[in-house]
Protein backbone atom coordinates (compact mmCIF):
# COMPACT_ATOMS: atom_id res chain seq x y z
CA UNK A 1 0.00 0.00 0.00
CA UNK A 2 1.12 3.44 -0.87
CA UNK A 3 2.48 5.24 2.25
CA UNK A 4 1.15 8.54 0.82
CA UNK A 5 -2.64 6.91 1.17
CA UNK A 6 -4.21 8.75 3.89
CA UNK A 7 -5.63 6.24 6.64
CA UNK A 8 -9.03 7.15 6.09
CA UNK A 9 -9.53 6.85 2.64
CA UNK A 10 -7.46 3.58 2.43
CA UNK A 11 -9.87 2.04 5.32
CA UNK A 12 -13.41 3.42 2.90
CA UNK A 13 -11.18 1.95 0.22
CA UNK A 14 -10.88 -1.39 1.71
CA UNK A 15 -14.56 -1.25 3.23
CA UNK A 16 -15.97 -1.04 -0.40
CA UNK A 17 -13.86 -3.65 -1.00
CA UNK A 18 -14.58 -6.12 1.88
CA UNK A 19 -18.68 -5.08 0.82
CA UNK A 20 -17.96 -6.30 -2.98
CA UNK A 21 -15.65 -9.43 -2.84
CA UNK A 22 -19.26 -11.67 -1.68
CA UNK A 23 -17.18 -14.60 -2.53
CA UNK A 24 -14.58 -13.62 0.21
CA UNK A 25 -11.76 -14.83 -2.19
CA UNK A 26 -9.50 -11.70 -1.58
CA UNK A 27 -9.74 -10.48 -5.38
CA UNK A 28 -12.13 -7.65 -6.39
CA UNK A 29 -13.15 -8.73 -10.33
CA UNK A 30 -15.92 -7.38 -12.49
CA UNK A 31 -17.87 -10.81 -11.64
CA UNK A 32 -17.95 -9.32 -7.62
CA UNK A 33 -19.76 -5.37 -9.70
CA UNK A 34 -21.95 -7.48 -11.40
CA UNK A 35 -23.12 -9.62 -8.79
CA UNK A 36 -23.77 -6.74 -6.74
CA UNK A 37 -25.90 -5.11 -9.49
CA UNK A 38 -27.97 -8.20 -9.28
CA UNK A 39 -28.41 -8.94 -5.92
CA UNK A 40 -29.55 -5.13 -5.52
CA UNK A 41 -32.15 -5.99 -8.82
CA UNK A 42 -33.61 -8.83 -6.92
CA UNK A 43 -34.10 -7.06 -3.66
CA UNK A 44 -36.16 -4.24 -5.26
CA UNK A 45 -37.82 -7.07 -7.47
CA UNK A 46 -36.81 -6.32 -10.52
CA UNK A 47 -36.58 -9.48 -13.06
CA UNK A 48 -32.52 -10.10 -14.07
CA UNK A 49 -32.21 -8.09 -17.32
CA UNK A 50 -34.49 -5.98 -16.66
CA UNK A 51 -33.91 -2.06 -18.03
CA UNK A 52 -33.01 -1.18 -13.93
CA UNK A 53 -31.30 -4.34 -13.39
CA UNK A 54 -29.16 -4.00 -16.85
CA UNK A 55 -28.92 0.26 -15.81
CA UNK A 56 -27.62 -0.52 -12.42
CA UNK A 57 -25.02 -3.27 -14.17
CA UNK A 58 -24.08 -0.86 -16.82
CA UNK A 59 -23.11 1.50 -14.12
CA UNK A 60 -20.80 -0.63 -11.97
CA UNK A 61 -19.25 -2.27 -14.90
CA UNK A 62 -18.14 2.09 -15.63
CA UNK A 63 -17.02 2.39 -12.74
CA UNK A 64 -14.64 -1.08 -13.23
CA UNK A 65 -13.75 0.10 -16.36
CA UNK A 66 -11.15 2.14 -14.37
CA UNK A 67 -9.52 -0.66 -12.85
CA UNK A 68 -9.33 -2.27 -16.08
CA UNK A 69 -7.73 0.38 -17.32
CA UNK A 70 -4.85 0.05 -15.01
CA UNK A 71 -4.39 -3.09 -16.31
CA UNK A 72 -6.33 -5.12 -13.81
CA UNK A 73 -8.51 -8.00 -14.41
CA UNK A 74 -8.85 -8.91 -11.00
CA UNK A 75 -7.34 -7.14 -7.90
CA UNK A 76 -6.51 -7.51 -4.38
CA UNK A 77 -7.22 -5.29 -1.56
CA UNK A 78 -4.19 -3.39 -1.73
CA UNK A 79 -3.91 -3.46 -5.57
CA UNK A 80 -7.67 -2.29 -5.43
CA UNK A 81 -6.81 0.96 -2.83
CA UNK A 82 -3.66 1.68 -4.96
CA UNK A 83 -5.42 1.79 -8.55
CA UNK A 84 -8.85 3.73 -7.10
CA UNK A 85 -6.31 6.09 -5.60
CA UNK A 86 -4.27 5.95 -8.89
CA UNK A 87 -7.90 7.16 -10.72
CA UNK A 88 -8.41 9.56 -8.42
CA UNK A 89 -5.01 11.49 -8.89
CA UNK A 90 -4.99 10.41 -13.10
CA UNK A 91 -7.96 10.12 -13.80
CA UNK A 92 -9.93 12.36 -11.64
CA UNK A 93 -13.13 13.28 -13.77
CA UNK A 94 -13.86 9.91 -15.08
CA UNK A 95 -13.57 8.24 -11.88
CA UNK A 96 -16.50 11.44 -10.53
CA UNK A 97 -18.39 10.53 -13.59
CA UNK A 98 -18.24 7.02 -13.05
CA UNK A 99 -19.47 7.40 -9.17
CA UNK A 100 -21.96 9.87 -10.11
CA UNK A 101 -23.65 7.01 -12.86
CA UNK A 102 -23.46 4.48 -10.26
CA UNK A 103 -25.29 6.69 -7.54
CA UNK A 104 -28.01 7.77 -9.84
CA UNK A 105 -28.57 4.01 -10.88
CA UNK A 106 -28.27 3.16 -7.12
CA UNK A 107 -30.81 5.84 -6.09
CA UNK A 108 -33.42 4.99 -9.10
CA UNK A 109 -33.71 1.12 -7.80
CA UNK A 110 -33.80 2.16 -3.61
CA UNK A 111 -36.72 5.06 -4.67
CA UNK A 112 -39.27 2.58 -4.76
CA UNK A 113 -42.19 4.92 -4.23
CA UNK A 114 -40.70 7.30 -6.79
CA UNK A 115 -40.84 10.35 -4.78
CA UNK A 116 -37.03 11.23 -5.42
CA UNK A 117 -35.41 10.14 -1.66
CA UNK A 118 -34.24 7.21 -0.49
CA UNK A 119 -36.18 6.29 3.14
CA UNK A 120 -34.58 4.93 5.91
CA UNK A 121 -36.41 1.47 4.81
CA UNK A 122 -35.02 1.51 1.24
CA UNK A 123 -31.46 2.51 2.52
CA UNK A 124 -31.31 -0.88 4.62
CA UNK A 125 -32.41 -2.83 1.76
CA UNK A 126 -29.75 -1.39 -0.76
CA UNK A 127 -26.98 -1.70 1.63
CA UNK A 128 -28.21 -5.36 3.14
CA UNK A 129 -28.19 -6.38 -1.05
CA UNK A 130 -25.83 -4.33 -2.32
CA UNK A 131 -23.17 -4.07 0.31
CA UNK A 132 -24.04 -7.10 2.65
CA UNK A 133 -24.17 -4.78 5.52
CA UNK A 134 -26.06 -6.54 8.25
CA UNK A 135 -25.74 -4.43 11.52
CA UNK A 136 -29.21 -2.77 12.28
CA UNK A 137 -26.82 -0.12 14.49
CA UNK A 138 -24.50 0.63 12.09
CA UNK A 139 -27.45 0.94 9.38
CA UNK A 140 -28.83 3.40 10.96
CA UNK A 141 -26.37 5.51 11.90
CA UNK A 142 -25.49 5.52 8.89
CA UNK A 143 -28.14 6.73 7.45
CA UNK A 144 -28.29 9.24 10.44
CA UNK A 145 -25.37 10.96 9.78
CA UNK A 146 -26.02 11.40 5.67
CA UNK A 147 -29.28 12.97 6.35
CA UNK A 148 -27.75 16.25 6.56
CA UNK A 149 -30.52 17.86 6.19
CA UNK A 150 -32.36 15.86 9.27
CA UNK A 151 -35.20 15.89 6.88
CA UNK A 152 -35.84 11.84 7.92
CA UNK A 153 -34.92 11.02 4.23
CA UNK A 154 -32.00 10.95 1.84
CA UNK A 155 -32.51 13.81 -0.69
CA UNK A 156 -30.64 12.04 -3.97
CA UNK A 157 -28.34 15.24 -3.92
CA UNK A 158 -27.92 14.01 -0.15
CA UNK A 159 -26.40 10.89 -1.57
CA UNK A 160 -24.86 11.80 -4.24
CA UNK A 161 -22.64 14.32 -1.47
CA UNK A 162 -21.93 10.92 0.72
CA UNK A 163 -20.66 8.61 -2.66
CA UNK A 164 -18.24 11.36 -3.71
CA UNK A 165 -17.23 12.49 0.10
CA UNK A 166 -16.53 8.40 0.33
CA UNK A 167 -14.23 8.00 -2.23
CA UNK A 168 -12.85 11.07 -2.39
CA UNK A 169 -12.89 12.66 0.77
CA UNK A 170 -9.70 12.58 3.55
CA UNK A 171 -11.73 15.15 6.14
CA UNK A 172 -12.44 12.74 8.74
CA UNK A 173 -15.74 15.10 9.42
CA UNK A 174 -17.37 14.52 6.25
CA UNK A 175 -20.61 12.70 6.44
CA UNK A 176 -20.00 10.81 3.22
CA UNK A 177 -17.60 8.49 5.35
CA UNK A 178 -20.49 6.87 7.30
CA UNK A 179 -21.77 5.56 4.00
CA UNK A 180 -20.92 1.60 4.45
CA UNK A 181 -21.63 2.26 8.19
CA UNK A 182 -19.33 3.96 10.55
CA UNK A 183 -15.45 4.47 10.42
CA UNK A 184 -13.38 3.58 13.47
CA UNK A 185 -13.22 5.66 16.25
CA UNK A 186 -9.86 6.33 15.44
CA UNK A 187 -10.57 7.38 11.99
CA UNK A 188 -13.29 10.27 13.01
CA UNK A 189 -13.08 13.84 13.68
Amino acid sequence: MSPAMDDLLRWKLLRWFDCLDTNRDGCLESADYELAARRLARAFHHRPESREHRRLRARYLRLWALHEAAGATGASKDAFAQQLAAALTGRRRAFTASLNALCCALVEIADTDGDDRVSEREYRVLLTAGFGLRSEHDLQSAYRMLDRDQSGELEHNELHAAVLEFFTSTDRSAPGNWLLGPPPEGLRR
